[in-house]
């Protein structure tokens, strides 16, 4: 089976231009062509009270689904996290497969529709497991905020306990907004993309002294340390996959333009679901390149290598 992540750049299926039509247009050709049997996703951009409409449309031109049934009743919901900049967060997936509702939650921050601080960057999570060749799953989609380096690290516990606590077999994909912490061989996977680089501003952001600037700043490793230390280990580098930046390549973006290329959008999974990875793939063509500011990432599992006992995931 497959699971994707994929964050795609403010995508609101009402394009204000014929370029920007044109983009969306291969945004979701680009998620057909990769046959996700579920895909996490970043920066769906609406109103909060149309949050869930926009998913639902992106499913269905998609060929999938976000809908999940509620326990005992009719109603049901869609699988969208909302944001705090107008940017959502969602889980699509094909039809086939049996949500189990008692584990769907989202996870989002308060919305000020007075101004206040809407859009201080983003953070919010949607979680919901699936019954998969005869095994529970659970998946989520995160992004994390743009901004504030210690609300990273508070979210990234949250966002730990709310993906492990009690689900054995879990993945989570996200735009994580920092650098990773996974270690092979010794060294860190992630290259720092940081230090021996001049430094400007928007650094605050994404260092571990800011208030120092020099050629010795160096990334704020601490939200990933979180998620490894707790038990979501990165598929990339548990998988020891060739590293690939996944963004670097927007000719807008301030790190694309000071030659900083980051691998910043990541697939992480509990530790009995890595030996069913079966390979890890950084969708980097001159189409995804053209369409995004992230380029999307793929992981194939092997459903029959997980490593648990089969069972369903407790009310959480």
């Amino acid at each position: 089976m497959r699971f994707v992540t994929y964050n795609m750049l403010d995508l609101t299926l009402s394009p204000n231009s014929i370029h920007e039509a044109n983009r969306q247009r291969r945004v979701i050709d680009i998620i057909r062509s990769l046959e996700p049997d579920v895909i996490a996703v970043q920066e769906l951009k609406s109103p909060p009270a149309s949050a869930a409409r926009l998913a639902a449309e992106l499913a269905e031109r998609a060929g999938l689904t976000c809908t999940v049934p509620t326990n005992g009743s009719a109603r049901t919901v869609h699988a969208v996290a909302v944001g705090d900049n107008t940017v959502h967060t969602a889980l699509l997936w094909r039809p086939s497969l049996t949500p189990l509702p008692h584990t769907f939650r989202t996870y989002s921050p308060a919305v000020h529709h007075d101004g206040g601080w809407r859009g201080i960057g983003y953070g919010s999570m949607v979680r919901l497991a699936f019954h998969i060749d005869g095994r529970p799953i659970t998946f989520a989609s995160y992004h994390a905020p743009a901004y504030g380096r210690h609300r990273r690290i508070d979210q990234a516990e949250a966002v730990l306990a709310a993906v492990t606590r009690p689900h054995d077999l879990a993945l989570i994909g996200s735009d994580f907004n920092s650098i990773g912490a996974a270690r092979t061989n010794g060294a860190d996977y992630d290259p720092d993309p940081y230090t021996g680089r001049p430094w400007w501003p928007d650094l605050v952001h994404q260092c571990h002294e800011p208030t120092h600037p020099s050629q010795r700043h160096r990334a704020d490793r601490r939200p990933a340390q979180v998620w490894e230390a707790g038990g979501l280990h990165d598929v990339a580098a548990a998988s020891r996959s060739p590293w690939k930046a996944t963004t670097g390549h927007w000719p807008t973006c301030p790190y694309s333009t000071r030659g900083i290329a980051r691998r910043i959008d990541t697939i992480h999974a509990t530790r009995p679901v890595l030996p069913a990875v079966r390979s890890l793939t950084v969708i980097d063509t001159p189409v995804t390149r053209a369409t995004s500011d992230h380029l999307p990432v793929t992981v194939d599992l092997n459903p029959r290598k997980l490593t648990t006992t089969p069972g369903d995931p407790a009310e959480p």
